[in-house]
């Protein structure tokens, strides 16, 4: 099942039903997550996704190249990210949460980091620099407890 939606209108609303729609299908996903890319292709500039992830989703501790900084902005639930260094030792932890502050963060590329959910349901919005080509694009860690 794929678990990737894109979007093709020109003006794009995120309601309710869309959310549904997204949890229906991260459920039953082997990742636990869904997503609707707002951007038109994994060519565009900007990559700019709305991300529905439950709890059971494991996320591993990755970093991207330098020239691609990413942000998360909670929309719905709660989510602690973790920095690391190049050993994999904590060096912070940002809890991100949708009722209290703060609500977003943004890295620059080439830093160590991993979401982990800590509500049943997490809905974030992502910007990423693109284009993106996942092979290049994520680099996951050695040292990752996943």
């Amino acid at each position: 099942m794929e678990n990737t939606l894109f979007n093709s209108d020109d003006v794009y609303v995120l309601d309710e039903q869309r959310l549904i729609e997204l949890k229906r299908i991260a459920l039953v996903h082997p990742l636990k997550r869904s997503r609707i890319c707002l951007h038109r292709s994994r060519d565009s500039g900007i990559q700019e996704m709305v991300i529905v992830a439950h709890r059971d989703s494991l996320i591993e501790a990755h970093k991207h190249p330098v020239d691609k900084p990413e942000s998360y902005h909670i929309l719905e639930g709660r989510m602690l990210v973790r920095i690391f260094d190049n050993n994999g030792a904590i060096l912070r932890e940002i809890t991100l949460c949708d009722n209290a502050s703060p609500k977003m963060y943004r890295i620059e590329g080439g830093v160590w980091h991993q979401p982990i959910l800590l509500t049943e349901w997490v809905v974030y919005h992502e910007v990423f620099a693109g284009p993106f080509i996942k092979e290049i694009d994520v680099i996951y860690s050695s040292w990752s407890q996943l």
